[in-house]
């Protein structure tokens, strides 16, 4: 296989097992689901298989995402950045009290509210 092939496959493999996990599915649960072996699915995201182009629209379909989402490789790296900036409040969060952490709360919620009726417009 060549290497922009091997390349593709490696990713697409990534991507299955991060979206699986992010899922809360196990690999049993989403081969059940995708009616895939389960077997098949773990050669899949161990990169042992290379899967047909409809097996992967049935690990989306049974992800209840597109074909377009699953290939979109920027997700994790969108999802890691989500994740950093999440801890990040957390750890700021941990020197409020109660009552603080409330208004904050109230801030955010009306900035994302703001954000989305701005973007609509």
């Amino acid at each position: 296989m060549d290497k922009a092939k091997m390349e593709i496959m490696q990713r697409t493999a990534e991507q299955i097992k991060y979206l699986r996990k992010n899922a809360g599915f196990s690999q049993k649960s989403l081969a059940d689901s995708a009616g895939l072996d389960p077997a098949f699915l773990g050669h899949i995201e161990r990169c042992l298989k290379c899967p047909t182009i409809d097996t992967v629209n049935k690990i989306a379909v049974a992800l209840n995402i597109s074909l377009s989402e699953l290939l979109n490789f920027e997700i994790p790296k969108k999802c890691e950045r989500k994740e950093a900036a999440v801890k990040k409040i957390m750890m700021a969060l941990e020197s409020l009290t109660p009552q603080e952490t409330e208004q904050l709360a109230s801030v955010v919620i009306a900035i994302v509210a703001f954000k989305k009726r701005d973007s609509s417009s």
